[in-house]
């Protein structure tokens, strides 16, 4: 309703502005057989159908006069309730068309006697041949049905008609057996196994009928299988039997009986590694971890991370298991765990002033993120990205020049290739949506139209479009534009704002992927003037940071000022080339020396101070360092404000920056690789650039990043 009326709404403003608008009728669709037939008489229907669900035989006589197919409508209206009586009769007229389905659900007589459980109407139905096999709507069979309400005689009946329809699998990949054991019906699964349904999954990433009992809480139903031979194995989740028992804690002592039949209670899942006791810990569920413990299992295992079970339940907030885990852990039994804060509430129940005071600040700080396993990421391995941008600065990125006219709107940002999916974006523009990601294999013909739309509803409110010279630009790589939106009527209506930045793959040849740990990190948003020897408070080991950028010919230095001072006058290093750049240093300083003293001498605060002024490539450097020292690259690319500020442009392309500074790292690291083996030096790259951050992210397959969430980035191989 609320599309049509958006749409009748944007009809008449255009039919008021002298616009023509065309309406289509609607084609008919062709008449299937099978469906119940249009109505001739709605009146006379009514009145049948009335008679049969009140079991008037004598009215419903007088009015069975009618056409077949009236009869076979008010039939298949009265298959679930109406009186049996009735029915009967119906179907003595010999009229009624069994065959039918109905229009909404698609499901015939069969259907509808498997869930009422009426075996008269069954047997007729498949007397006169409709079939048991037919699929509804949601691809259920007759027998799907009578398992999932318990009717075990129309289930026999069923099987015996089509006995291999037994595992036939619906819509949603349940079979007979597996409706019986979620809605608990453990008559209907005894029948379908007793018939030779399978006991465990029909394939590898199927639904399992054991796990799903346990899941359940079925003590009959988990018995039954069990002594039906189920195989005690993982899901498609990796969990085990005796972790979903843990975790949804519906019935505690399947634990034993599980055992009984071979489960291991210290079984660790394949997702984290969690045995039962974690999933009981982490839920809450004190009657399982009871359980659990009197079946003598280890508390004090740990997963993956190194946690135990009873750091899950503190961290959850679940006091009772807590207790109960801290009370196992050696030399607790003299400790006591502290009590509950008192309330800051007064006696009458009312918060006093000096109550209100002592409110902490709700503010929290900043989260803790974990290191990510990752074993590479889906870098640019041969493909283009372009990220376009909304909402950047002061301005909303778009504006129309009538927003009353239109007070909810949708853009769609639909892209010229054919290997690009459009997007939708909500207005105004959310957090979450400010950033729009494409993918293709070239910016050849790459052009992106903007179509407003109204939220509900489907006429074009305006247009608007980018030619792909704008991205063929390759100077910059980075750049803001706007368009305007033309309505149907050719006016402007609005405008959009939006700057984009083009990202190409890595020119040189990559590392390859291996299973690095790979971590990122966002330093505090406010730190201008980090530590200089350690990058972040999660990274391990001893770092020296090394300021890079690239002179003018492309060659990555060391140097941490933008500019050189000659004879008073600043020089921007990328306006040198590599030889003017050691000319000049070797002019003014010794730094190259004091830096392999203080590397002989082994103190990373006097390496640090010295690299920084050695006037040395990032190639010598790092050769230069050992490698059991850790190093961090601080990479120096203006932003657009710092290279208009500073006079330090032009700037190089920053996909062609990156790929020289990658170059040589990468280099250095298959060169350390084949001296030392698999010991390498960890190399983190920071950046106060986030469109720096962004492509470097992409650029390479062993990092992980976080472009634009904070002014300083970490990334790690």
């Amino acid at each position: 309703m609320s599309d049509q009326a958006g749409s009748s709404l944007l009809d008449c403003a255009a039919w008021a502005e002298g616009d023509t608008t065309v309406y289509q009728t609607t084609v008919k669709d062709p008449i299937d057989p099978l469906k119940t037939p249009r109505l001739e008489s709605e009146e006379t229907d009514s009145d049948i159908q009335d008679a049969l669900h009140r079991g008037d035989l004598s009215l419903l006589s007088h009015l069975m006069n009618g056409s077949a197919d009236r009869l076979t409508r008010a039939f298949l209206s009265g298959v679930s309730s109406a009186p049996e009586a009735g029915l009967k009769l119906l179907l003595e007229t010999e009229e009624i068309n069994l065959h039918v389905q109905d229009d909404i659900n698609d499901r015939n007589c069969l259907h509808k006697a498997a869930m009422s459980g009426r075996a008269f109407l069954l047997n007729a139905g498949l007397a006169a041949g409709v079939s048991p096999y037919r699929v509804d709507a949601y691809g259920r069979i007759p027998l799907h049905y009578a398992c999932m309400n318990g009717h075990v005689p129309l289930v026999d009946i069923l099987i015996a008609s089509r006995p291999e329809s037994v595992d036939t699998r619906d819509l949603d990949n349940f079979t007979g057996l597996i409706h019986a054991i979620v809605q608990g019906q453990l008559e209907a699964a005894e029948a379908v196994l007793a018939s030779g349904a399978l006991v465990d999954a029909i394939e590898e990433t199927g639904l399992i009928p054991l796990n799903l009992a346990c899941q359940q809480g079925s003590t009959d139903l988990v018995r039954l299988l069990l002594a039906r031979g189920a195989r005690i194995c993982a899901d498609a989740e990796g969990l085990y039997p005796q972790h979903l028992v843990a975790r949804f804690g519906r019935d505690p002592k399947l634990f034993s009986l599980l055992r009984d039949y071979g489960a291991n209670l210290d079984q660790p899942d394949k997702q984290y590694q969690w045995t039962p006791i974690f999933h009981a810990a982490s839920e809450g569920r004190t009657d399982s971890l009871q359980v659990l413990l009197d079946c003598e299992v280890n508390p004090n295992i740990v997963d993956e991370k190194g946690h135990t079970a009873l750091y899950y339940a503190t961290w959850e907030g679940h006091l009772d298991c807590m207790q109960i885990l801290y009370a196992l852990v050696p030399g607790s039994e003299k400790k006591e765990l502290p009590p509950p804060p008192k309330s800051n509430q007064s006696a009458s129940g009312t918060l006093t002033t000096m109550d209100i005071d002592n409110i902490p600040s709700l503010s929290l700080p900043p989260p803790i993120i974990p290191p990510t396993r990752r074993y590479g990421h889906n870098f640019l391995n041969g493909k283009t990205t372009v990220v376009l941008f909304f909402e950047e600065g002061p301005r909303n990125a778009v504006r129309l020049y009538d927003e009353s006219k239109y007070p909810a709107a949708r853009l769609t940002i639909t892209p010229k290739s054919s290997d690009s999916v459009p997007r939708n974006i909500i207005l105004p523009v959310q957090e979450e949506t400010r950033a729009v990601t494409f993918e293709m294999d070239s910016l050849e013909n790459f052009a992106v139209d903007f179509d407003l739309y109204p939220t509900f509803g489907k006429k074009v409110i305006a247009k608007g479009s980018v030619p792909a010279d704008v991205f063929k630009d390759t100077s910059s790589n980075s750049s803001t534009h706007h368009i305007s939106f033309i309505d149907p009527l050719m006016r402007s209506v609005g405008q959009l704002l939006f700057k984009f930045q083009i990202i190409k793959p890595f020119s040189g040849t990559p590392l390859d992927v291996t299973p690095f740990a790979t971590y990122w990190k966002a330093t505090s948003k406010t730190e201008r003037q980090p530590a200089s020897l350690v990058t972040g408070s999660s990274l391990s080991g001893d770092f020296v940071r090394l300021p890079v950028q690239l002179t003018w010919d492309g060659v990555p230095v060391v140097f941490p000022e933008w500019t050189l001072s000659i004879d008073s006058v600043d020089v921007p290093i990328l306006s040198l080339d590599y030889a003017k750049f050691k000319q000049i240093g070797a002019t003014v300083t010794t730094g190259s020396s004091k830096a392999e003293t203080a590397v002989n001498s082994g103190n990373l605060y006097d390496l640090a101070g010295a690299v920084a002024n050695s006037f040395s490539s990032l190639e010598d450097m790092l050769a230069m360092i050992p490698s059991e020292i850790n190093v961090e690259l601080h990479v120096l690319y203006p932003t657009r404000q710092e290279e208009t500020s500073l006079r330090l442009g032009p700037t190089l392309n920053i996909n062609g920056y990156l790929d020289n500074l990658l170059e040589v790292v990468f280099k250095h690291a298959r060169e350390t690789r084949a001296k030392t083996g698999d010991r390498m030096r960890s190399i983190v790259l920071t950046s106060y650039n986030k469109d720096l951050c962004r492509a470097l992210n992409w650029k390479q397959p062993n990092c992980r990043s976080t472009p634009a969430a904070f002014d300083l980035e970490h990334e790690e191989y």
